[in-house]
């Protein structure tokens, strides 16, 4: 038989399990430490974020891994340098911790930050080299790329095939103009005859379709609108694809992607929108935390036809998994 004072001690002793329990599983004893939550905005200098599916795949996984909130703001109009600037006033005066920017005027961006108009980390998704002033640049050579692309389309084009160049729609971007900069001189150095032109509306680029030699032309697109909208008019009138010997151009949407596969476009350049998302968010996290790891990255861009999009190294890069 147990005693009167055994059972007390016993129950006593479940009273104090029972405590304990509920005292662990209520961190009153064994407290996690809070992780401080980022907010992060990003403005792009576009009015819509088409172009920038695979790009914010990748800063959501970043986000998820650094504890980051991450807004994705666009412009109420494309190309709006001012409209930019304000934005990312009002962001700053919102609280945010850092911001990560597209630039429509580089150098506008990087003036705001030298004289301290910008007053939170800013890395910059740019065209040119790292500044001093920015947490962290990451940025691509659409120069570079042009000329790429131009030396690949000239493997497979006579010198008297007419070029057409053209331009961003809506308004000019640096890195449509350095990527057209890139193949025009490319081309004219090597004797191919280049003509630009800048439609307006889905109407005017059918009629540049429509007035092209019947030789046969090579069509560069600077930006994914330009190339988009070049491949919806083909696709509109296939008539207009006679007057034609390939469209090529830049972009990683699902829909230019789509036109690659259909044979609408013959080659495009990407680059890892996935990891420049990615990497943006590591980067303004790493200034936050005090343990930035570098103030520029350069991104590599790849050329590709239809019959890269199975290669398993494409694949992964312009389908990644979320």
């Amino acid at each position: 038989m147990i005693g009167k004072k055994s059972k007390v001690l016993i129950f006593l002793y479940l009273i104090f399990l029972v405590v304990l329990f509920l005292m662990c599983s209520t961190d009153l004893i064994i407290r996690e430490p809070e992780k401080e939550v980022y907010r992060v905005a990003v403005i792009i200098e576009d009015v819509r974020d088409d172009n920038y599916g695979n790009f914010r795949k990748g800063m959501d996984q970043a986000a998820i891994e650094f504890n980051a909130d991450v807004q994705f703001i666009t412009l109420y109009e494309r190309l709006n340098a001012k409209g930019q600037m304000e934005l990312m006033e009002r962001e700053q005066q919102d609280g945010v911790d850092a911001l990560i920017v597209v630039p429509v005027e580089e150098q506008r961006v990087t003036d705001a930050l030298r004289e301290n108009q910008v007053t939170v980390p800013a890395v910059i998704l740019g065209t040119g080299s790292a500044k001093e002033e920015t947490t962290g640049m990451i940025t691509i050579d659409y120069r570079a790329m042009g000329a790429n692309l131009a030396e690949k389309i000239k493997r497979n084009t006579a010198k008297d095939c007419p070029v057409v160049l053209v331009e961003d729609t809506g308004g000019k971007s640096e890195a449509g103009g350095s990527f057209l900069a890139g193949a025009a001189e490319v081309f004219e150095q090597s004797g191919y005859s280049c003509k630009l032109e800048e439609p307006k509306g889905e109407e005017a680029y059918r009629e540049m379709l429509k007035g092209l030699s019947e030789q046969g032309t090579v069509i560069v697109a600077g930006s994914p609108e330009a190339l988009a909208e070049t491949a919806a008019a083909l696709e509109e009138d296939s008539s207009l694809s006679s007057r034609i010997s390939g469209l090529y151009g830049r972009g990683n949407t699902l829909a230019i992607l789509d036109d690659l596969d259909s044979g609408l476009i013959t080659g495009l350049c990407v680059t890892d929108e996935f990891s420049r998302g990615y990497f943006s968010v590591c980067m303004a996290v790493g200034e936050l935390e005090k343990a930035s790891t570098g103030k520029t990255m350069k991104m590599d861009s790849y050329y590709i036809e239809k019959k890269d999009l199975r290669e398993p190294k494409y694949e992964k890069m312009l389908f990644p998994v979320e």
